[in-house]
């Protein structure tokens, strides 16, 4: 492998660990706000909606694919009810890939 490659990967690493490693570390430094911890507490929730909702409703070269062909969909819908039910992360995700498994196999 080129060197010039191995030094990118390795600059690029570095650089990814350090803007993810200093903010942790400076910020257990001092308390935060309450405000600041609350608002913190939606962060990863929004950043999962926002990966998460898009691929629920794209297909076929839509935007918004509303068909019972749609297997992220139907497979998502017993998932949030599990979700909501059990508040379980390991439950969710055991509902969403058996559906999902079930749905291919027995729909495509």
């Amino acid at each position: 492998m080129d060197s010039r490659i191995i030094i990118l990967i390795i600059v690029v690493g570095g650089t990814n660990f350090l803007i993810r490693f200093l903010p942790a570390v400076l910020l257990n430094k001092f308390a935060l706000p309450k405000v600041v911890e609350e608002w913190l507490s939606f962060v990863p929730v929004a950043t999962m909606a926002a990966i998460v909702v898009p691929e629920l409703f794209k297909g076929e070269g839509k935007i918004v694919y509303l068909s019972w062909h749609n297997l992220n969909l139907l497979s998502a819908l017993p998932t949030i009810a599990v979700a909501a039910k059990t508040k379980s992360l390991g439950y969710s995700l055991a509902t969403g890939m058996v559906t999902m498994a079930l749905l291919q196999m027995f729909i495509r």
